[in-house]
């Protein structure tokens, strides 16, 4: 049986070991920060990548990327829908389906890519399309990585967010934004918004 490379796994682990603590300090008391709270609320979604580690049982540790129905197939358990549900509530799902095979097993899930997170740029912005993302991004970020906006722009932007079937818009001012004012926020952004810019 081939062993675990913790070197690969160094960074990812680490952004375990920061969740773990982000929740210590939520238990304490402490306020969760803005970043700590949209990483907190990642999805996981169709064609990222996952690493499952389940400790102390080499066979059953797998690299697996998410199908398009949303599943992925694990040894032991089979099937299983992740689509839609945080490493969190996976980890506790294959923990819960593993007791019936494994006493106490210590599962970890690591999103090694994330391929779901595009963004749509429409409008006066210098590269019009979809882009990838491999993390929660804001606003501002979102508009850097595209080339910002063009001259031609009145630095009027729309974020177009579906939300359950429903479509959302957000109307920001960039002029606002960029110097600043406390009443325009550099929101994060989520997978599949469309940032139109006029």
């Amino acid at each position: 049986m081939r062993p675990i490379r913790l070197v690969r796994l160094f960074p990812a682990l680490a952004a375990v070991v920061i969740a773990a603590s982000s929740v210590v300090q939520a238990q304490e008391g402490a306020e969760p920060t803005e970043t700590e709270a949209a990483e907190a609320s990642f999805v996981i979604g169709v064609e990222d990548v996952l690493r499952i580690v389940t400790w102390g049982e080499p066979e059953l540790t797998v690299t697996v990327t998410v199908r398009p129905d949303g599943r992925i197939t694990l040894p032991l358990i089979n099937e299983l829908k992740v689509a839609g549900q945080t490493p969190a509530r996976v980890r506790e799902a294959i923990v819960e389906k593993m007791k019936g095979f494994i006493r106490d097993p210590n599962v970890t899930v690591v999103v090694e890519q994330i391929n779901h997170f595009r963004v749509y740029f429409l409008g006066e912005i210098n590269t019009q399309g979809p882009l990838q993302f491999n993390r929660p991004v804001r606003l501002l970020q979102a508009i850097s990585a595209a080339g910002g906006l063009t001259e031609f722009s009145n630095k009027r932007i729309t974020v177009i967010r579906d939300e359950y079937g429903v479509e959302k818009r957000i109307e920001i001012d960039y002029k606002k934004l960029w110097a600043g004012d406390t009443g325009q926020e550099n929101i994060y952004l989520k997978p599949g918004d469309t940032v139109l810019v006029k």
